[in-house]
């Protein structure tokens, strides 16, 4: 599973003078591409996005393309849907990422890698702790990015009775049967909040969702202390033995549902903010100054737009488009395509949120980006 560390580590390498090549490919088994296909596909985008480079910028990424068409020629092991592939040799870089949702075909050519397909599948897709309950057992689960995994099995069974030893039998019986049964539940549900704050403070994970039966979920989630019951954005019905494919199949709908309403609600916070307030910016000259000042708090990004604008080759500084030199250190400027990746990557690296919305005409109105601020 791709993590924002890794993501984090990814946009704040940069190289000035040469180039990264970074490659996105839909390889969905469900396709059954045949492996010349494969290879076609890379070298039709490869040819489209070089013809328009200069002979010598060409040349220089030449050695890439022959090692990502060598890597590409056997069918490499782990692919699963998405292939994300950065190569720089000029900076020994090279990075491959598998990912269980597919990507676009699309190959870019810059001075920095492409990050803004990758950033827009973390966002999009959460990661989220997954309970599911029944009795004096659970499962705990990942779910992230359109895969499951399960990651702890917590068992705390009841103490067996004797009915001619302990009195178990009759109305008395019935009674410590079922304090020992609680007993059993709240020690279960104490390891459980273990577990869920270990995975908090580790993994940074913020979401929780409940499976199992209603009254299973209901009982755990009513025990909850009320930090983890925020926590708690949806819950789910499921068989406590389905396989953890079933339990991601039920809870796919639920996450789209809940990214869908949180999605709405980030963009209430920018829009009442910035619309004649001091704590949010729209548009791209106004958050590239804001990135400049290192006052992004949190950035709000389309993930289907693209915008041009300038770099400066000095300090790095990012502008809009200009025909004058940098208004920081009057060093000269390079145009790039993709401003909006780079804005996504200058923020990751000043340690901003970033927040990438697939349907926002509000947004798309003013440019395709946003910020909140941080003072």
């Amino acid at each position: 599973m791709l993590t924002r560390k890794e993501l984090k580590e990814l946009a704040s390498h940069v190289m000035r003078d040469k180039f990264f090549i970074s490659l996105f490919l839909d390889v969905d088994p469900k396709n059954k591409l045949k492996k010349d296909e494969w290879l076609l596909q890379f070298k039709n985008l490869a040819r489209d996005t070089t013809k328009k480079m200069k002979p010598e910028d060409k040349k220089s990424v030449k050695p890439d393309i022959v090692r990502i068409e060598r890597y590409l020629k056997d069918r490499p092991e782990g692919l699963r849907r998405g292939l994300a592939l950065f190569s720089s040799q000029a900076d020994d870089f090279w990075r491959i990422y598998h990912t269980a949702m597919p990507f676009t075909n699309q190959m870019i050519i810059d001075h920095d890698p492409y990050i803004k397909p990758l950033a827009a599948m973390v966002d999009l897709y959460q990661r989220y702790l997954v309970i599911v309950v029944r009795g004096e057992r659970a499962r705990v689960l990942i779910a992230d990015m359109g895969q499951i995994e399960e990651i702890k099995i917590i068992i705390n069974p009841r103490p067996k009775t004797d009915p001619t030893r302990d009195g178990s039998s009759g109305d008395m019986g019935e009674v410590r049967a079922r304090k020992k049964k609680d007993t059993s539940r709240k020690q279960l549900y104490r390891e459980l909040t273990n577990v869920i704050n270990s995975f908090r403070r580790d993994e940074g994970i913020k979401r929780i969702l409940l499976g199992g039966t209603e009254s299973a979920r209901g009982r755990f989630e009513e025990w909850l202390p009320g930090d983890l019951k925020e926590r708690v954005v949806g819950d789910f019905a499921v068989e406590y033995n389905a396989s953890p494919t079933d339990v991601l199949k039920r809870c796919l709908p639920l996450m789209k549902e809940i990214e869908y309403k949180f999605e709405r609600q980030a963009l209430d916070e920018l829009f009442s903010t910035g619309g004649g307030g001091a704590g949010a910016v729209l548009g791209l000259s106004d958050v590239l100054d804001a990135i400049q000042q290192g006052n992004v708090h949190k950035l709000y990004v389309m993930s289907n737009m693209v915008s041009p604008g300038m770099v400066c080759k000095v300090c790095s500084a990012l502008t809009t488009e200009r025909d004058r030199p940098c208004p920081f250190c009057g060093g000269e400027m390079r145009k790039v395509n993709y401003m909006l990746d780079l804005a996504i990557q200058k923020a990751m690296d000043q340690g901003a949120r970033i927040d990438m919305l697939e349907k926002a005409p509000r947004l798309v109105k003013v440019g395709g980006i946003g910020a909140l601020l941080r003072y």
